[in-house]
Formats: C-alpha cells, sequence, structure tokens
C-alpha cells in the first residue's frame, strides 16, 4: 500500500496519537473537576490504545514513522491550554483538532488493501469517536458523551 503521500500520512497518524495521547493527560492532570478528568482520562485511554495498534501496524507493514520534536512540548502545553479553558471552548477546539486527521485517515482507508482495511477502519472510527464525543458534550449530552469512545475501548478488552 504504498501512494505519493503515505510516508506522510504514517508520520501524521503517529504524531496523532502521540499528541493526543499527551494532550489529554496533561489536561486529566489539571482538569477542574472530577468528572472532566475523568473524561480527559478516558480520551487518553483510547490514543494509548490506538496507539499500541498504530505500533503494530507499522511492524506488521515493515513501516517507520517519525514525529517532530516539538510535537511532544506542544502537546503538554495544549493539555494544560484545554484544561483552563472554557469546557465548551476546550470540546469546539477539541472538534476541529480532528478534523485534519480525519481527512488523512480517510485518505489511508481509500488506498487500504485486504491486509490494511481493518486497522485503517479502526483509525478512522477512533478519530470520529473523538469528535463525537466533543459534539455530544457541545449538545450538552454529556451522560452519554463517551459512548463511541467506551465502544472501541470495550472491543479490545
Amino acid at each position: 500500500m504504498h501512494y505519493p503521500q503515505y510516508q506522510h500520512d504514517l508520520n501524521t497518524a503517529l504524531e496523532s496519537e502521540i499528541l493526543g495521547e499527551l494532550i489529554f493527560l496533561n489536561a486529566a492532570k489539571h482538569a477542574g473537576s472530577i468528572e472532566q478528568q475523568q473524561k480527559w482520562k478516558t480520551l487518553a485511554k483510547l490514543e494509548t490504545q490506538t496507539l499500541h495498534k498504530l505500533q503494530q501496524f507499522l511492524i506488521q507493514q515493515g513501516q517507520t514513522a517519525t514525529i517532530r520534536l516539538h510535537v511532544k512540548l506542544q502537546a503538554k502545553v495544549s493539555g494544560i491550554a484545554m484544561a483552563k479553558l472554557p469546557w465548551k471552548l476546550a470540546m469546539r477546539l477539541l472538534k476541529q483538532g480532528t478534523q485534519p486527521f480525519m481527512l488523512t485517515f480517510e485518505r489511508m482507508q481509500q488506498h487500504a488493501d485486504a491486509n490494511t482495511q481493518d486497522f485503517l477502519q479502526y483509525l478512522l472510527a477512533h478519530e470520529q469517536a473523538l469528535a463525537e464525543f466533543a459534539t455530544q458534550e457541545l449538545q450538552g449530552n454529556s451522560q452519554h458523551s463517551l459512548d463511541a469512545v467506551l465502544h472501541l475501548l470495550k472491543s479490545e478488552d
């Protein structure tokens, strides 16, 4: 499965998971409430799970991916900022933040073959679950906002 942007997309996928995991863990550390802390931790769990799956995928495919040096620092700062922002604004930013990754993962899925299909479907689904969480929170449906995320976490138990 190779197309002109493939290596760039693999790098973007790796950055996405590392960025997400660190943003959510740092947001949890600095969250204003126990409820928000738990939600950030749950999102971080999904990113951790996806990062592990991505690392396995890279090994199986005989591929490597790299991240830019500043990504981890950027993630730490972003996480603290997300925790300090009003919740609705943080959710709007989270939803916006999923868009570029969604485009990358959709492109990767379009080039999928029998060996890569399952993982790439999961990769896209996990990003959609993050966007869905933010959408539900923005609509005031905080009771069930994590449903899509929890579904993906459960499917791996």
